[in-house]
């Protein structure tokens, strides 16, 4: 279905559903057992960057178990971005943002459920600090090493993410990584941080965890026990170096091509230098020689069309001068959404070919259709309900064009015998010369003005799981490929993700110490 049409029903659908307005305050009063913690973020790399900031404060108020054995923080930070203040709230468990114009000082602000992983979990910390590995040494990629004291060096994984740790007692601890570096001082005063007013019943997603006696004392400042210092001197003579920050290019240099999904009206005669359908990529795609983009027509146009298939491949057959007859050679392909799809029509019908120095790295493909299109069908046709049939019909599109109702999902009744025929031929060319591919099996997706809207997609639409971007399943971006096939970290070519489905389009970055959410990263590191 295209992002446009469903991005505007599913806006006014998440809009009826947001909260009431609310002013979010913050109280400071006397220090407790544990003290609240500050966390200062230093993002290395532009694409992670929240809010479009690279420097930014959350600040952490824990809540200890009566045995003392667990803790859970709520925690509180805000951003400023296009004169809109955003303040992001967890509290009891349960994630809030609010928003207000910065020249709106007579409103209160909306507010919304967020989820609890738009911003770096502080409550993921907790694990990743009671597993602390004391280490000799942390040294840069480049070897420079990072000074500690003597015994207070420590390796952490915070949420799949290396970090060396210095601790430094009660002024707090310092992490090292790649991408970012975290400064952690302990408050003096008590933090209280209070939930945002609202209507709306937002669901709790995070519990307290448990900590051990090595994380306490990181979280608290206070001296490591005797026991904790035998088993740091246990382990004291493991080193530990960070990786490299930025990938290079580890196969053939070579020209690649973008082709995108179904959210275009018009076709360009020619390759195109720059395509907005697509995120920045400069300084992530080591391996592209030149970038180049393909407009073809989609909301009209099946991927089934024969036509539109072999004017996809004189595309691709444009983009290097050693290409040689139908067959496309020493290019990189990346498709996204029904782009993936079409292509391997073209590619089951012989209308074009591929060779072993091509490589295809597939993002999002819908292989066995989307219920996006069966729902937007029956919406049509008044078969759904009364606020999504009026929001379908006042976008023109009824009864949808030749681009959205090919993308009946296979097997259901909006598709038929010939549909699945084509379905099951394009999986078998799409499984056969794919590269790497990228999918997702959930929809929480990256900090954007559209974030909200593909959420509500995922829980609208009748998807056959809950595994999927908003609009297009993992089980159908598998396309036949096993699900053991596929990994959540970055350096899988087979890349299962949390993103949305714009997000796949490297839209919005990458998120911050979040593996799931790296699709810049999956790239720039992939091929």
């Amino acid at each position: 279905m295209a992002l446009r049409t469903l991005g505007f029903f599913a806006a006014a659908l998440t809009s009826a559903a947001l909260a009431s307005p609310h002013q979010l305050n913050l109280h400071y009063g006397t220090a407790k057992d544990w003290p609240a913690l500050r966390f200062k973020f230093s993002v290395k790399r532009s694409s992670m960057q929240i809010h479009g900031q690279s420097d930014f404060t959350m600040f952490a108020d824990p809540v200890v178990s009566n045995d003392i054995a667990s803790v859970q923080y709520d925690t509180f930070s805000t951003f400023t971005e296009n004169s809109v203040a955003f303040n992001y709230t967890v509290f009891n468990g349960v994630s809030y943002v609010s928003h207000r114009a910065m020249n709106d000082k007579s409103s209160s602000p909306g507010v919304e459920c967020a989820s609890s992983d738009i911003l770096p979990s502080i409550n993921s910390i907790i694990p990743a600090l009671s597993e602390a590995v004391a280490v000799s040494s942390i040294s840069t990629s480049d070897g420079k090493l990072i000074e500690c004291m003597s015994g207070n060096a420590f390796k952490v994984t915070w949420n799949g993410v290396n970090f060396g740790l210095c601790f430094s007692g009660s002024s707090g601890f310092t992490m090292y990584g790649n991408d970012v570096d975290v400064m952690v001082e302990y408050e003096k005063a008590k933090i209280l941080i209070s939930a945002p007013a609202t209507d709306e019943q937002c669901a709790r997603a995070i519990s307290s965890s448990s900590v051990t006696l090595i994380g306490k004392s990181l979280l608290t400042g206070e001296a490591f026990s005797l026991q904790d210092t035998r088993k740091l001197e246990a382990a004291f003579g493991f080193e530990f170096t960070l990786s490299e920050t930025v990938c290079g290019c580890k196969s053939k240099p070579r020209p690649c091509v973008f082709l995108h999904g179904l959210a275009a009206f018009k076709e360009e005669k020619e390759n195109l230098d720059t395509d907005p359908y697509w995120g920045n990529l400069t300084n992530h795609a080591p391996c592209c020689s030149s970038m180049i983009y393909v407009r073809l027509e989609t909301m009209n146009t099946s991927w089934t069309d024969p036509k539109q298939q072999r004017k996809l491949c004189h595309h691709l057959l444009a983009v290097n001068e050693n290409n040689e007859n139908s067959t496309i050679s020493d290019t990189i392909i990346v498709t996204h959404s029904m782009g993936g799809l079409l292509l391997a029509a073209a590619l089951a019908s012989g209308k074009c070919q591929v060779d072993s120095s091509t490589s295809w790295v597939a993002i999002a493909s819908p292989m066995r259709g989307s219920m996006s299109s069966d729902y937007f069908q029956d919406s049509c046709k008044d078969n759904t309900n009364f606020v999504m049939e009026t929001l379908i019909d006042y976008t023109g599109l009824c009864p949808g064009g030749d681009g959205i109702r090919s993308l009946a999902y296979q097997g259901e009744k909006h598709s038929s015998k010939k549909l699945d025929a084509l379905y099951k031929a394009a999986q078998q060319a799409y499984r056969t010369h794919v590269t790497a591919a990228m999918c997702s099996d959930g929809n929480t997706g990256m900090q954007s003005n559209r974030q909200a809207v593909y959420w509500v997609l995922g829980r609208t639409m009748t998807h056959k799981s809950s595994k999927n971007d908003g609009i297009v399943e993992f089980y159908s971006c598998a396309g036949g490929f096993p699900e053991s096939k596929f990994g959540d970290s970055y350096h899988d070519r087979f890349y299962v993700t949390k993103l949305n489905h714009a997000d796949a389009a490297f839209r919005n970055g990458d998120a911050l110490i979040n593996t799931e959410k790296m699709p810049l990263k999956w790239f720039e590191c992939l091929l």
